[in-house]
């Protein structure tokens, strides 16, 4: 089996192809702005220090929360700038608060005109820190990333630190 060695949130080595050759591939959390990551859609936010573009960003004391008048689930959708063979998926908690998502979704989808499918349905601890689903080698490329949270750890809202992808982006 492979090995996987987290640098931090939004970098890991990943040597699970070809171990016997010992080579390393770099995997950058694609959500992030600064990787060509987007927000393509939003369910809401709260404020404006606390905006869903946050999510864009790797300072882990900033974050998405939602309108605490709005009633769960509460999702944010990702347009990656390539289509991408995915490796890794999951999300980033800063520290543990009630508003951290105690159940997650994960869909994914090529283009705009596709259907939806979804990767994760999933109860996650309640903990600071990455909360990583590896992604089966068979899951077509994709474009387009969801995350919905359909239930915290209780209290109004949901506070997400980051939103992670990792793949291998495709020409």
């Amino acid at each position: 089996r492979g090995l996987s060695i987290v640098i931090e949130p939004d970098c890991f080595l990943d040597v699970s192809h070809t171990p016997e050759l010992f080579e390393c591939l770099i995997m950058k959390n694609l959500t992030l702005q600064e990787n060509g990551g987007s927000i393509h859609e939003y369910s809401s936010q709260y404020h404006h220090e606390s905006r869903c573009l946050n999510l864009l960003t790797r300072d882990p004391t900033l974050c998405w929360f939602t309108d605490v008048s709005k009633q769960l689930p509460q999702f944010v959708v990702f347009r990656l700038t390539k289509m991408v063979s995915l490796k890794r998926i999951g999300i980033y908690q800063h520290g543990e608060n009630n508003q951290n998502p105690k159940h997650l979704e994960i869909w994914v989808r090529g283009t705009e005109e596709e259907e939806w499918v979804r990767l994760v349905d999933s109860e996650i601890e309640h903990r600071g820190g990455d909360h990583l689903f590896d992604v089966d080698a068979s899951v077509r490329p994709v474009q387009f990333v969801r995350f919905v949270i359909t239930e915290n750890f209780g209290g109004s809202g949901i506070y997400v630190t980051q939103c992670l992808v990792y793949g291998q982006e495709l020409e």
